[in-house]
């Protein structure tokens, strides 16, 4: 019972990261209309609640183990600091990888549908980071 808040926000931030990905491989922005800013608006928020939902959740899970099943305790300021270094860096790299996605609109030739585990690997919060950049333009050619 102790770690059902934890798994829920986990679950929560996963599927609001998973959102702003989808989102961002469905719509590209090309001007500056009140639609494309509510929908560029929204990419950005739910990439940053999610990814901060996702990480203090990994975090006061992996520091509670650590402390229950290793013993080993932490002042509190360590897992603080910690999600709070991961969420900035995380945030960062994501949100240039999904303006990178973003850049340009989606070619007709490319098919999510094909390879849909692609998508579900950079819903994970900090997967985006492991994408290179310019990576869908070099494949999509």
């Amino acid at each position: 019972m102790e770690y059902v808040y934890p798994i829920v926000g986990l679950v929560a931030g996963m599927a609001l990261v998973a959102t702003s990905v989808f989102t961002a491989f469905i719509y590209t922005p090309t001007t500056a209309s009140t639609v494309d800013t509510t929908i560029t608006a929204f990419t950005g928020v739910t990439l940053q609640i999610g990814d901060f939902l996702a990480v203090s959740s990994a975090t006061a899970i992996v520091f509670d183990l650590l402390a229950t099943q290793l013993g080993v305790r932490y002042s509190l300021l360590v897992p603080f600091a910690l999600g709070y270094i991961l969420t900035h860096v995380i945030i960062y790299y994501s949100s240039l990888h999904i303006t990178d996605v973003q850049s340009q609109p989606l070619d007709p030739d490319f098919n999510i549908r094909e390879n849909p585990l692609q998508l579900i690997t950079l819903s994970i919060p900090g997967a985006l980071i492991l994408l290179p950049a310019g990576n869908r333009r070099q494949r999509n050619r």
